[in-house]
């Protein structure tokens, strides 16, 4: 118990220090949580003050293994600086370590900030877009970038280049009909405690029920070596290894 409250002290100290997109003006409330707590740091119902979330992971862009007892499901904003930090530094050890190897399941949802970023909903909208044509990751993983590439025409570029059908991906655009939803997700992340982004919560996936009971939340652009403590961490637990 001692060992894992010091971890978890370690990762809340962390998760403090991780820059964020809107999380700056949450430092010094943050800092006085931390420091009022007094054992089992990790715990979301400590950290977030809310009862542990449940993701549901229903029609949501997934990779790795679907039969996976460990999810990381990462909130992100396709304009966040902190966000691009992590999808070119981070990820890719992520996927490689633990997602092609089979050993989690990783799920995208969005959290596009408008007070920060009001171009980047259109960037969520073009790869809900190509969601619905199949080609979900064909985009997303040109889209994160500056604004001026979240422009009309920088979009139908990128879609093109994903092999979208240009006349359904038009309509969709056009018709607005994935916004609603893009909303709701990013209000669902707001609910379970995230104040920046990127954010990401580690929980145990029950396949029969598609949902994720969240175990812990990180945020920011942290370094891999955090993330692998994590999820290797909740994979002892989800199998029954030595924490």
């Amino acid at each position: 118990m001692q060992n894992r409250t010091i971890r978890s002290a370690i990762a809340a100290l962390v998760l403090l220090m991780a820059p964020a997109c809107g999380q700056q003006s949450e430092i010094d409330s943050l800092k006085s949580e931390l420091a009022s707590v007094k054992e089992d740091l990790a715990s979301l119902r400590v950290t977030l003050g809310r009862p542990r979330p449940i993701v549901d992971l229903s029609g949501v862009p997934q990779m790795g293994n679907p039969d996976g007892q460990v999810a990381l499901v990462e909130f992100s904003d396709y304009e966040c600086p902190f966000c691009r930090r992590h999808f070119r530094e981070t990820m890719p050890l992520i996927e490689s370590n633990y997602i092609s190897t089979g050993k989690i399941l990783y799920a995208f949802r969005d959290f596009p900030i408008d007070e920060l970023h009001p171009q980047a909903i259109k960037a969520h909208e073009a790869a809900r877009c190509g969601l619905e044509q199949g080609k979900f990751w064909a985009m997303h993983n040109t889209l994160f970038g500056p604004p001026e590439q979240h422009s009309v025409e920088g979009l139908e570029a990128t879609a093109m280049r994903a092999g979208l059908n240009m006349d359904l991906f038009g309509a969709c655009i056009a018709s607005g009909r994935t916004t609603a939803d893009i909303r709701i997700t990013a209000n669902l992340a707001a609910r379970f405690g995230a104040n920046g982004t990127p954010a990401f919560f580690v929980g145990l996936f029950n396949k029969s029920t598609n949902e994720v009971t969240v175990t812990q939340a990180l945020s920011g652009a942290l370094p891999f070596e955090t993330f692998a403590q994590v999820l290797d961490a909740a994979i002892a637990r989800a199998t029954g290894g030595n924490e």
